[in-house]
């Protein structure tokens, strides 16, 4: 089972962030998961930064940061009453997309968190650079959240899980499977044809045996839909509207895209579009979840 035990959440302080942050108290709060608060102070990567060469006002300039970023903790972890014992918080200084991923994937966080609607955000209809930038490199999985609701409540009652049916598509599958059962949400399966095919009915027997990606599937309410569009991710975020789905779940692989080259073209439109969660998961993946089923991608 996929167990959200050791969150990361990444956060620059914004409004936004904190969506990120309630989201993911929400995911781990069942298995009294630790949550990791993070502050990347990049001003150094920046040209006046860069060009500080003084000793002596670099080491102030984090001595302020510091301060100030403990105080926006302590302000975070009272507004939304986080528990202590169960909380987290580092400050790092660096380019903050490569200290998101190297603090996730050394440390073997479950999940990380993370808000596309950061400071850093530019136009309504791009992810900000931060964001996208993990969401193409990491190898952790990631939920990415562009809440833009003063009132954001997290559930997780639907679930929409996209497969291209290649086994790369459904390396999510049991991801999707395994929060379905933790939070008893109904999750719903979907293949997009291309437009030009004539009977995308006949594609309905083209799942796959659910019980080969996860031993408890039975348990999940489970309903498979197929759809035709010009791009896949017009169907997904269609579907995803109107079923009030909760949280996609889906892989960067797939027929279209390259991992660490490029994440995968619908993948990233989705990311794009859509105002709830998104988890996106990569192949291969963490080496001791869900192993037995694609080990033979695993590389030690």
């Amino acid at each position: 089972m996929y167990k959200l035990e050791r969150i990361l959440c990444p956060t620059d302080f914004s409004p936004s962030s904190l969506d990120a942050i309630r989201f993911g108290i929400y995911v781990a709060e069942r298995l009294k998961g630790i949550i990791t608060l993070l502050y990347v102070d990049g001003y150094f990567t920046t040209a006046p930064g860069y060009f500080m060469q003084n000793e002596h006002q670099r080491l102030e300039h984090r001595k302020v940061i510091e301060e100030l970023a403990h105080r926006k903790f302590s302000e975070i972890i009272e507004t939304l009453k986080l528990d202590n014992q169960h909380t987290n918080v580092l400050i790092r200084s660096g380019t903050p997309y490569i200290e998101i991923i190297n603090e996730a994937e050394t440390n073997g966080y479950s999940a990380v968190v993370l808000s596309t609607l950061g400071l850093g955000r530019s136009s309504p209809h791009l992810i900000g650079s931060t964001a996208e930038r993990v969401v193409r490199l990491i190898r952790t999985p990631i939920f990415t959240i562009a809440s833009q609701s003063s009132n954001f409540i997290p559930q997780i009652k639907t679930i929409l899980c996209p497969t291209d049916f290649s086994e790369y598509g459904n390396y999510a599958l049991p991801y999707a499977i395994s929060i379905a059962r933790h939070y008893s949400a109904k999750l719903l399966l979907l293949h997009v044809a291309d437009i030009s095919f004539a009977h995308p009915e006949r594609l309905i027997d083209k799942f796959p045996d659910l019980q080969i990606y996860h031993d408890r599937a039975a348990d999940v309410n489970t309903e498979k839909f197929i759809d035709k569009d010009i791009e896949p991710e017009n169907a997904i975020v269609r579907l995803a509207q109107e079923y009030q789905a909760d949280l996609i779940v889906m892989g960067t692989h797939g027929t279209r895209g390259m991992r660490r080259v490029q994440i995968g073209n619908t993948t990233e439109e989705v990311v794009r579009r859509v105002s709830i969660p998104v988890l996106t998961v990569t192949h291969p993946v963490h080496k001791v979840v869900f192993q037995s089923r694609f080990g033979e991608y695993i590389k030690q």
